[in-house]
């Protein structure tokens, strides 16, 4: 095999296809990169046991074949080029190791192979249901929710993002127990299908992390038993579902509320990120005193000082004065990715869970429950 193509290009796409390798698997084989050359087109697949990464990128191509690189080797290696350094990867048959020639390094790299012929190939994919989303309202429901799923991976149900179909609405849902992120769209070519499906988070980042703003492309979701595949540009992953039933995640929205706030994300940010550095490190807990026309922020930690800030609001209630707590990490999550300077929050009790959304957008949905505290 050899081919020739740009440092920044090359190292690009193994950068991305060596996450799909996992750290904490035992495997050897799975540490390589599968390097495939047909014409000008060179192929790039990395796997773990549940989840495998499909590369393409134009070459030039001299001769065809495959090799499987270390990925730590080729990934470090490439890393050290300028961006537009010419690389040469050759491979002469019946040897073990492959060659790295840097043009303007003048530069000569030989890095041990491993057996291509030991590598899995990737299953065939039958798609059963297939959903295309523009680049637009993927990123926009991955952005919504994906941050609000939790990282124990001992509770795998809340490791990933619900998403549900009916007919032309697509409803995608993030909680880890503590918040509950809920994102609505409308899908303009939907059919009148109805499914669900429960996505790893790790897929989902991996595709807003690949969209390309320049040129939008529509991402390409497909169905294969507990398998989906996603397509995005010349990047494909195939992962395994989260198995297991979710649960009815509006079972924990209150089914009305006594107070509703309004008031300027901006400042409400502003004045959280003071507050919360006299807040205890682990909880990171801010007190809301709400009232008509003012919340007063406020967190104190024995060892490290108080804070207190009052910023503008208009509250609408019967249970006023209200005093209620929650983890600044959380509330922050939200403001960052709603969208709106203006934010309506709407509680019952200081205990009670509270709805935060963008104020005159009612697809997006923030349910956060408080922290007990003692005010």
């Amino acid at each position: 095999m050899q081919f020739s193509c740009e440092s920044k290009r090359l190292a690009q796409s193994v950068n991305i296809v060596k996450r799909a390798i996992s750290a904490s698997n035992n495997a050897p084989i799975f540490s390589g990169i599968h390097t495939t050359l047909k014409g000008n087109e060179l192929r790039l697949i990395a796997m773990d046991n549940t989840y495998s990464m499909d590369m393409k990128l134009e070459v030039n191509g001299m001769e065809n074949g495959d090799i499987l690189v270390p990925a730590k080797a080729i990934g470090d290696l490439l890393a050290k080029f300028d961006a537009d350094e010419v690389l040469t990867i050759q491979q002469l048959a019946g040897e073990k190791e492959m060659t790295l020639t840097a043009a303007k390094a003048r530069g000569q790299y030989h890095i041990p192979l491993m057996d291509p012929e030991e590598y899995p190939a990737i299953p065939a994919f039958t798609s059963e249901r297939i959903l295309e989303l523009p680049e637009e309202v993927i990123g926009n429901l991955i952005d919504t929710t994906v941050y609000a799923c939790s990282t124990d991976m001992s509770r795998p149900l809340y490791t990933g993002v619900y998403m549900e179909k009916k007919g032309k609405s697509l409803t995608a849902v993030g909680t880890n127990t503590h918040r509950l992120a809920i994102k609505e769209a409308e899908l303009e070519n939907g059919d009148d299908s109805e499914f669900s499906m429960l996505i790893p988070a790790r897929l989902l980042k991996e595709i807003g992390s690949n969209l390309n703003g320049e040129l939008p492309e529509p991402v390409t979701l497909a169905l294969q038993g507990r398998q989906i595949m996603a397509k995005v540009g010349n990047l494909t992953i195939i992962s395994s579902l989260i198995e297991g039933k979710f649960p009815d995640y509006k079972r924990p929205i209150p089914p009305s509320f006594s107070n509703r706030t309004v008031f300027n994300r901006v400042d409400m940010e502003k004045a959280i990120q003071r507050v919360a550095l006299f807040s205890q490190s682990d909880y990171n807990i801010v007190r809301l005193a709400i009232d008509t026309d003012g919340i007063t922020l406020s967190s104190a930690v024995s060892d490290m000082g108080q804070g207190k800030e009052i910023i503008a609001c208009q509250t609408v209630g019967d249970t006023l004065p209200l005093n209620i707590a929650f983890n600044s990490r959380y509330m922050m999550d939200f403001f960052k990715n709603c969208g709106s300077d203006t934010v309506s929050m709407e509680t019952n009790a200081s205990l009670a869970p509270a709805r935060l959304m963008p104020e005159g957008d009612d697809t997006y949905t923030y349910i956060l429950t408080p922290v007990r505290v003692i005010f």
